[in-house]
């Protein structure tokens, strides 16, 4: 039994935001208008990766592929000393019951 519960909730605001889903270059970020109309949303995809990815600091934005799925992209702590972008990709926040 899989429990996707995480996974379906980002899949959701992806879909329902589109605002949320930028194809950055390099250093670019969401617009402040669009963070600040959809500050509830962030605020909720936040609190799903705090507890999805170790040291995670920052949604920055939805990254669109070319395969059709889209990354999360964020700000995260890679060890103690290093604050960096991480893309992960929506996949990889299935939960399977076997994980657990």
């Amino acid at each position: 039994m899989t429990t996707t519960t995480n996974y379906e909730t980002l899949i959701k605001i992806q879909k329902e935001f589109p605002e949320l889903t930028f194809d950055n270059n390099g250093y670019e970020y969401l617009d402040k208008e669009v963070k600040e109309r959809h500050k509830e949303q962030i605020d909720l995809i936040s609190e799903i990766l705090k507890k999805e990815i170790n040291g995670f600091v920052r949604f920055d934005n939805f990254k669109p592929r070319k395969n059709g799925t889209f990354d999360v992209r964020v700000q995260y702590y890679w060890d103690i000393n290093f604050k960096g972008v991480g893309y992960f990709n929506i996949e990889d926040f299935k939960e399977y019951e076997g994980d657990k």
